[in-house]
């Protein structure tokens, strides 16, 4: 049960059709907080209703002690530092089937900017993930072998029965990214929504699609353990110009530090 409902507290905060957010609202879904939403001011109301952060008293390490029902003080959580993995003759190709979308939904949730995605199957073992939403850290939060990147995007993938996987993606300084730049002037600002056309997420992945593979959890509240993580060899580029266009966008290093590995195993194809 309490499972169950960390994972009904990741719907609720991702406003993606009730799925995966990257927010956690502790505050109960009754009647006046209904009615609370139909207020102007009801995204600035819920924005203070979220009692974590990346700074402070309220910062990653506390949220154990600060979000209710969470599992951000377990032993297998994420970021992580990439470092001596090994080689698995088990692991496949990533068998992913995204398709362009016509209408999408960007909101800027005051923890990052997030793109409402729901066209894209991610197939692990027979099981289909579905794409739900992706979403920045400024700078990456996994490290490889040391190394932060300046930017990490997060395609988060769900099944029906509440199984998580997510890609990572490092993003490095170089030259702009015309897949940023299609919706870069519709950039919400913090408690903004905005539409835009014509996307294709298959233009996000790097040409190379050799990964690391551990298991880990959600890096913000409740920080749900159980997540298939596939991060990505090889980085994509973006200008230096939108990388700080979308951090001015998102709180200051909206990153949560790396987490202790413990006896979990990486694997990598």
């Amino acid at each position: 049960m309490k499972r169950k409902y960390q994972i009904l507290n990741v719907l609720l905060a991702l406003g993606v059709a009730m799925f995966l957010q990257t927010s956690c609202n502790t505050a109960p879904k009754d009647a006046e907080h209904e009615q609370d939403s139909l207020k102007k001011d009801s995204l600035h109301e819920e924005k203070h209703q979220v009692h974590w952060s990346y700074e402070g008293e309220t910062g990653p390490a506390y949220w154990a002690d600060v979000v209710q029902d969470c599992d951000c003080g377990g032993s297998a959580q994420s970021p992580i530092d990439i470092v001596g993995a090994l080689k698995d003759k088990a692991l496949k190709a990533l068998s992913l089937k995204y398709e362009a979308n016509d209408l999408l939904e960007m909101v800027n949730n005051g923890h990052s900017v997030q793109v409402n995605y729901p066209k894209g199957i991610f197939t692990i073992e027979s099981v289909e993930y579905h794409l739900v939403q992706f979403h920045f850290h400024v700078g990456s939060e996994h490290f490889i072998a040391g190394k932060q990147f300046p930017m990490e995007v997060h395609l988060v993938h769900v099944t029906p029965d509440n199984q998580i996987a997510v890609i990572g993606i490092m993003i490095v300084e170089g030259k702009e990214n015309q897949f940023f730049k299609t919706f870069w002037a519709d950039m919400p600002k913090e408690g903004e929504m905005s539409k835009a056309l014509n996307f294709d997420v298959n233009q996000i992945l790097p040409a190379k699609k050799n990964y690391f593979h551990y298991v880990g959890s959600l890096t913000t509240p409740p920080c749900t353990e159980g997540v298939k993580w596939f991060v990505m060899k090889s980085p994509i580029e973006a200008s230096k110009e939108q990388i700080e266009q979308i951090g001015a966008l998102m709180p200051k290093n909206n990153f949560r530090p790396v987490q202790t590995l413990n006896d979990r195993k990486i694997s990598e194809f």
